[in-house]
This record gives C-alpha cells, sequence and structure tokens, in this order.
C-alpha cells in the first residue's frame, strides 16, 4: 500500500491529465439542455469508472510508456472533444449519435458556413485552451517506479475488465464521447460502403414498375427540395412581412399543405428518407427496396438531377449514391453562386427535349435558405429591415442582432420566392406537355422563435426546425385528368413517405407501392410522425407556438 500511495505523490499530474481528458465533459453535461438527470448520471458514472480503470492500469506502465500512451489518447480525443465542447458552448446541447454521423456526412463547404455562422471568439479562446493544458501536463509529468503485475495482479485484470467491457458494450461506450466518436465513424464507413455495394449491384435485378396513366401526353414532374425553409417566415403561410408576392398571385392554382413535417432536422438524413422506402422500423430497406430514381428509371421517365448542395459522384456516400443513379446530372455548387444558377440548366433540359414525347423527372436540390443567410441572395434583394417596418415581433431573447439575423433570413426566403415562381413560370410555357411542381424544404429551420438560437441541431429539436413548407403547382390539364387524386391541404403528412406520393402523383406502380402512405390517395392512413426517434407530437406540446404566430 505504501508502495501505491508513493507513486500516487509521483503522479499528481498523471491524475489531473485522465480526470481532464475523461470527466471534463462529463463535469459539463448538467449545462446540456438535451440531457436528462439519468443521461448525466450515466455519462459520468461509465467515464468515472473509465478513468479510475485507466488511472489503475497506469501503475503498472513505464513512465516513458506512459507518456507515450497519454500522447495517444491525447491525439485522439482532442478532436472530437473539441467539437463537443464547442457544441457545448455555442448550442448548450451535447452531441447525439444522429448528429455525429451527420458529422461525417456534411460537406466541407456545409462546414465552413456553419462554423462561419455560430463560431465566436469565446469558443474559439475556450477550445484552444482545452487543447493546450494537456499537451503542457504531458511536458511536465515526472517519472516514478512501476507497481509489479505479479504482485498485483486483481488490481490489474479488474482494470483491463473494466475497460474493454466499457470499450466493447456499445451502449456503455456511447457514454464516453471520444470512443462514441470514433466507433460511430468506423460504423458509418462500413455502413456506407454495404450500401453503395448493394445499391450498385441491385441495378442488375428485375424489379417491374408500371404506369396507370393511359394519357399519351407526355408528363413532366419537377421536384425542388429547399433547404432551412422556416414556413412560418413565409406569407403564404400568414407571416406578416411580404415574403412571397410572387408565389402569391397565382391563387388557387398553388395548393398550399398546412401540416407537413419533415422526418428529421438535418439535411443528409432527410435526402435518405425521401429517395428511398426506409423506414424506423425497416432501415433494411435502404439497400433493400428501390429508390426514387431507380422507380422512375424503370418507369420510363427521363430522370434529371439539378444540385446547388455538393454532392460526389464517385459516391463517397450512399446519398450520392441515390442521387448520381438519375440518368442526366447537373452539379451547379461547384459554381458556388446563388439559386438562379439552376434557372438556365432547367432551361437547357426543356430545349433539348423539345420534341420528346417521354416523361420526365427532374429533381432540383437548392441552397435554399441555409446559414450564413446573407450568402443566399444578391444584394438587390436586401430588402427587410426590422427598424423600418417594426414587423419582427419581441421577445426577450431578441436583441438587435437577433432581429438583423431575421432580416437576412426574410431576404433569402423572399428571393426562394423569385426562384420557385420563376421553376413554375418555365413549366407553364411548355408547350403540349402536362406538369407538375412540387416544392417543400428539406427540414425547418428555427429563428428565436422559443429561445436565443438560430438555425437546426436535433438535439434542440423544435416545431419550428421540424415543420415544413410544402407547395404543388399542376398545369389545369393534368389536375382535370387526376381526379382519382385528392388535394387536401389540411392532411398531416411527413416526407418520410414522399416517394410514395410522387409515384401515385405520376401513376406509377410496383409491388412495394403503399396506397395509404401517399397523400393524394383517396386511401391514405394518418399515421404517427416522428422526427428521428422523437414524436412531433411530444415536440408539439413541449414547445407550443412559441413566437412564430404573433
Amino acid at each position: 500500500m505504501s508502495e501505491v500511495l508513493n507513486i500516487l505523490k509521483k503522479k499528481k499530474i498523471q491524475l489531473f491529465f485522465l480526470f481532464y481528458v475523461l470527466l471534463l465533459l462529463p463535469l459539463l453535461c448538467p449545462f446540456a439542455q438535451n440531457f436528462s438527470f439519468i443521461d448525466k448520471v450515466a455519462v459520468f458514472v461509465v467515464c468515472g469508472l473509465l478513468f479510475a480503470a485507466i488511472w489503475a492500469l497506469s501503475l503498472f506502465i513505464s513512465s516513458k510508456s506512459e507518456k507515450i500512451i497519454y500522447s495517444v489518447m491525447l491525439a485522439i480525443s482532442v478532436i472530437p472533444g473539441s467539437i463537443y465542447l464547442a457544441y457545448l458552448l455555442f448550442a448548450r446541447v451535447m452531441l447525439e449519435q444522429n448528429s455525429v454521423t451527420s458529422l461525417f456526412e456534411t460537406n466541407p463547404e456545409e462546414s465552413k458556413e456553419f462554423v462561419a455562422h455560430y463560431l465566436s471568439i469565446w469558443v474559439i479562446v475556450g477550445v484552444l485552451i482545452y487543447a493546450a493544458i494537456p499537451i503542457v501536463m504531458i511536458c511536465t509529468m515526472k517519472p516514478f517506479t512501476k507497481l509489479k503485475i505479479r504482485d498485483n495482479k486483481p488490481l490489474f485484470a479488474l482494470s483491463i475488465v473494466t475497460i474493454l467491457c466499457i470499450a466493447g458494450v456499445d451502449r456503455i461506450s456511447r457514454s464516453v464521447y471520444f470512443i462514441n466518436f470514433y466507433k460511430t465513424f468506423v460504423s458509418y464507413k462500413i455502413r456506407t460502403n454495404y450500401e453503395i455495394k448493394t445499391i450498385k449491384e441491385r441495378q442488375k435485378e428485375d424489379y417491374t414498375v408500371e404506369s396507370v396513366r393511359q394519357d399519351t401526353t407526355p408528363l413532366t414532374i419537377v421536384v425542388v427540395i429547399g433547404e432551412s425553409l422556416n414556413k412560418h417566415h413565409m406569407s403564404l403561410y400568414g407571416y406578416p412581412r411580404e415574403t412571397n408576392p410572387l408565389l402569391s398571385q397565382l391563387g388557387d392554382s398553388l395548393i398550399v399543405y398546412k401540416d407537413i413535417v419533415a422526418p428529421q432536422v438535418h439535411t443528409i438524413p432527410v435526402m435518405r428518407s425521401i429517395l428511398s422506402m426506409a423506414e424506423p422500423e425497416h432501415p433494411g430497406y435502404f439497400t433493400e427496396k428501390p429508390s426514387l430514381y431507380e422507380l422512375f428509371n424503370r418507369g420510363g421517365y427521363g430522370t434529371y438531377l439539378i444540385s446547388n448542395q455538393e454532392f460526389n459522384e464517385d459516391c463517397k456516400s450512399s446519398y450520392d449514391i441515390l442521387l448520381t443513379l438519375a440518368e442526366k446530372k447537373y452539379n451547379v455548387a461547384a459554381y458556388k453562386q446563388h439559386d438562379d444558377i439552376i434557372l438556365p440548366v432547367l432551361d437547357r433540359i426543356f430545349n433539348k427535349s423539345a420534341n420528346s414525347k417521354k416523361n420526365k423527372l427532374i429533381l432540383i436540390h437548392l441552397i435554399g435558405n441555409h446559414m450564413a443567410y446573407e450568402f443566399r441572395y444578391p444584394k438587390e434583394y436586401i430588402i427587410f429591415n426590422y427598424k423600418k417596418d417594426n414587423l419582427v415581433a419581441d421577445a426577450p431573447f431578441r436583441d438587435d442582432k437577433a432581429k438583423k439575423t431575421i432580416d437576412k433570413f426574410d431576404n433569402s426566403v423572399l428571393y426562394n420566392d423569385y426562384i420557385i415562381n420563376s421553376i413554375i413560370h418555365t413549366l407553364k410555357d411548355l408547350q403540349k406537355e402536362d406538369a407538375v411542381m412540387i416544392y417543400f424544404s428539406d427540414h425547418g429551420e428555427e429563428l428565436y422563435d422559443y429561445r436565443e438560437f438560430a438555425g437546426h441541431a436535433y438535439e434542440k429539436v423544435s416545431p419550428a426546425m421540424s415543420e415544413i413548407p410544402f407547395i404543388i403547382w399542376m398545369s389545369p390539364s393534368y389536375k382535370t385528368k387526376r381526379t382519382d387524386l385528392v388535394f387536401d391541404d389540411r392532411r398531416p403528412y411527413s416526407t418520410e413517405d414522399f416517394i410514395y406520393s410522387l409515384s401515385d402523383l405520376a401513376g406509377l406502380r410496383y409491388k412495394d407501392y403503399n396506397d395509404s402512405r401517399s397523400l393524394f390517395s383517396r386511401e391514405f392512413k394518418i399515421k404517427e410522425r416522428f422526427v428521428g426517434e422523437k414524436k412531433y407530437k411530444k415536440i408539439k406540446e413541449k414547445f407550443g407556438e412559441g413566437i412564430m404566430n404573433e
């Protein structure tokens, strides 16, 4: 015992190092708004046990080896630790599993803009200090005489078993931030590689897709997916600012759905959901059943993708492969321009297929209203000023800076109105074709609606992030022909089932088609809606209306 005490006296810095690396974030967990009391206790207990086990094991390691091991530990923990700490500082939440996965899927350009929007001098200083302190500690560690394993076998064995159990058991290891970070990364890469391989292979398999449309008139369907649009900032949904002057002029020809919810609050999981038949109860359907482009390719449609958000044709993610299944792809995100860059591409598609009798599906992915909002529109759309119009509702958490941010967001909504209206007018000009346009945002965006926060994060999920605009325009000829469809703008619906609704609108049928999950079907059935793993109804009850409709 005296030998152990003598070692402990010389290992004070090592003790503090382990405490710092393993227990600092758990000690800060009480500041996380998304963790329950039980979550906080569980994190601290698991990390405390890991701290004790590593500390005990370090008694059997030489001073030189210990420095090497602690340097490796610092190297693997500093990046995830900095990410978790930064997130805690600016968002007041601890990252959850869904968001950790989203980190690996986010493209570099989106990450830069996210950092630019949230980064502050205090976050930078906090992260730099957090990373620097353990480096100093490693450099100042004093040498000591290690314990002999043969004289302390029970302590050595217990330490090894404890570490292996914590690292090996998935539910337990999630409580240790850096273990969870790397295990999630490995799991993500394995899953992605499997999905890409499987989806490529299934293109050779037979899968019959038939059309119930008897009409020979060519049909063009344009699906426009926006980004981070809060529907409560659209005058189409009652917002006091005139953010939709052009779409409002379309009157009854525009069907504006009132109660649509996104299946997640991050772009990639939403896109995975709307482009596939995967569902929370059956995630395997992602690889087992055809995706959206596959269905329309087999259904005889010419399929197109125009994206102002980065995707990779080398298929670095399963999201990429779902998009690259389109026959024609236009990746305009590389030009880093506003969303009007998609308009000449759309014109080019129609000019090239002017004499074609083939049906077309054109999916357009906008950068939309993604933060930082001031980058989403040209200078002529700098219109709104809260000091002049007094239309931004007051709240304790809305200072001048917050109201300026809302001005910028509303400018981006106004510009988005121009983009969508331009697409509709392009479709109106088509000769001898039926046409449909569907617009919806991937997810919503919170704008100081309930608290001092703007953006979207699953850990802080709210109605503003979950509720999305959903708008349909149809050429009069096509609307007249499809008397079998129901256009009830008050149906509660989640875009999780979008693939069935689009199939119904296009008149496609296949063995996995489910009529009860189409928004436009007479057989439509209302079901419980989820945002990630959380019930939308519970989210709504927790937050109420906030100040969105004031």
